[in-house]
């Protein structure tokens, strides 16, 4: 049997190796690198990240993907992001001037397009088939629920969408994509490189300027790899990936 004095120490013992594993782990995760991407540049960042490893370049990223202003929100609340990619300069912006950000610079410029399930061809006119239900992002933080709802009132149809209750709003492109697929909704509004990856249905591409996409370390979260991927994902290396996803790249340095 044990005596009390030992048990205490086994315990001690026991507790301190917990702590200092704890604590090992939580370092360990501190110290990752974790890239932040807007929701429609989600599976293009993936595999740019896995060529980056796979060249030889660097150490792939955890990429975490969401709208853009929710990431940025997260950013200035201290997330462990040490890139920021946003599917507009509108967030970017915002963060280099409260300082959060730097060396800021587009990538990439992004169509929107209409996508719906069916094998039939859509067009921008089918949008205004009576009883269709859309789905967008949320323009409140998602770039391309704002650019949906900026095209819907062009055309004299948000008003009457919003009365009849047939806009469903999402949290991400994912999201409206994932309501349009599953019946939700009949169309969605989002960005072409999410109707590439759906792979199926038809999509056509609005009459609307792209949407600029761009990025920026955060001081203090980055790193030597996160500089190192965020300059490859700039150069011409990474530009077929881009146009992949129906992206067309920017090289501004």
């Amino acid at each position: 049997m044990l005596s009390g004095i030992k048990k205490s120490f086994l315990i001690a013992l026991g507790v301190a190796i917990l702590v200092s594993f704890m604590a090992s782990f939580a370092f360990a995760a501190s110290e990752k690198d974790v890239v932040a991407v807007a929701a429609s540049i989600h599976e293009c960042t993936n595999e740019l990240a896995y060529q980056f490893e796979k060249q030889g370049l660097g150490k792939a990223p955890e990429v975490v993907s969401g709208a853009s202003g929710k990431l940025a929100s997260q950013i200035m609340a201290g997330a462990p992001f040490g890139l920021f990619l946003s599917a507009s300069p509108e967030w970017t912006k915002k963060l280099e001037d409260e300082g959060y950000l730097y060396d800021v610079y587009p990538m990439a410029t992004a169509p929107v397009v209409a996508w719906w399930q069916k094998d039939e061809p859509i067009t921008t006119d089918t949008l205004k088939n009576k009883g269709l239900h859309i789905a967008i992002a949320d323009p409140a933080s998602a770039p391309f629920g704002k650019a949906a709802v900026e095209y819907l009132k062009s055309i004299g149809l948000y008003d009457s969408l919003m009365k009849e209750k047939r806009l469903i709003i999402m949290g991400s492109v994912e999201q409206a994509a994932l309501a349009a697929k599953s019946g939700g909704a009949d169309i969605g509004i989002f960005s072409l490189s999410i109707a590439k990856k759906l792979n199926a249905g038809n999509y056509v591409i609005l009459p609307i300027d792209p949407l600029e996409n761009s990025g920026g370390l955060v001081k203090g979260k980055d790193s030597e790899n996160l500089k190192k991927f965020w300059n490859y994902i700039r150069s011409e290396t990474a530009d077929e990936i881009w146009k992949k996803w129906g992206f067309e790249p920017v090289h501004s340095k």
